[in-house]
């Protein structure tokens, strides 16, 4: 493990904050090319990408605040700890989806575009951020005697490498939307299927992770269990929706033609 990178002078460069913005611009290249590809202009995920960094972090940051305040208690300094230790995923897209909407709207973008083109980038990122858990020592699971577990400096118990797990599943989500983005009929559909998935993930990832309070693992089991059924269940209504208007919209057209000819 090495959260320290290196040293400029004295100050330290931290393993997690250097893969933190790496994920970052991995997200905002990809979902450029995304939106590029649907015939959009790429260049509003610069602005949406900056948007997302700064609200996402904070949102992210305030969620586990929140979900530790007696570490804060009279520290509330260590709330802007640049280490950027303690982010909470769930906090950032509660935080970050509104918030890129309203600049999107503003933009006059549709905003589905966008959102599928994030959604195609979500994991992608993830996967790249769950590099700085590992190198950094957060994140980690439950005690193991699988040959594959991790001993973390500091510690003498060997336990499950829970940010390689979610890295290897995050990236395989970001292979399957790859090989399907293009079979889904309706804006957000992307974006809502990416979300769904990681809802997936992150419910069988905390099978395995170590929480110091044990009731956190089920809170955020349940969070990911709504999450996987809220997005399942819009993006199959959405869905199938748009199949049911696509015969109304063949026969429109036929009309058409036959009054106009």
């Amino acid at each position: 493990m090495r959260p320290v990178l290196f040293h400029i002078g004295s100050y330290p460069v931290y393993s997690y904050g250097v893969m933190l913005f790496t994920a970052f611009l991995a997200g905002v290249l990809v979902a450029a090319r995304e939106l590029r590809s649907r015939g959009r202009d790429g260049s509003v995920m610069y602005t949406v990408g900056a948007v997302a960094a700064i609200t996402g972090v904070a949102g992210a940051r305030a969620f586990y605040v929140l979900g530790h305040l007696e570490d804060f208690s009279g520290r509330w300094s260590l709330v802007f700890d640049l280490n950027m230790r303690g982010l909470v995923f769930y906090g950032g897209l509660f935080l970050a989806v509104p918030a890129c909407v309203l600049v999107v709207r503003r933009m006059g973008v549709p905003a589905g575009a966008v959102a599928d083109a994030v959604g195609l980038a979500l994991p992608l990122s993830l996967a790249i951020a769950r590099v700085g858990c590992f190198l950094n020592g957060c994140c980690g699971g439950k005690p193991s005697g699988l040959p594959w577990a991790v001993t973390f400096p500091g510690s003498d118990v060997a336990v499950h490498p829970t940010q390689l797990y979610e890295l290897v599943l995050d990236l395989a989500v970001f292979c399957g939307l790859l090989w399907f983005r293009k079979r889904l009929r309706r804006g957000w559909s992307l974006f809502l299927l990416s979300v769904a998935c990681y809802g997936a993930v992150r419910f069988t990832v905390e099978f395995f992770r170590y929480h110091e309070d044990a009731s956190a693992g089920i809170f955020f089991q349940v969070v990911s269990a709504l999450l996987f059924c809220a997005g399942v269940s819009v993006l199959f209504f959405r869905e199938r929706r748009s199949i049911a208007e696509a015969p109304e919209s063949a026969d429109m057209g036929e009309s058409g033609s036959d009054g106009g000819g």
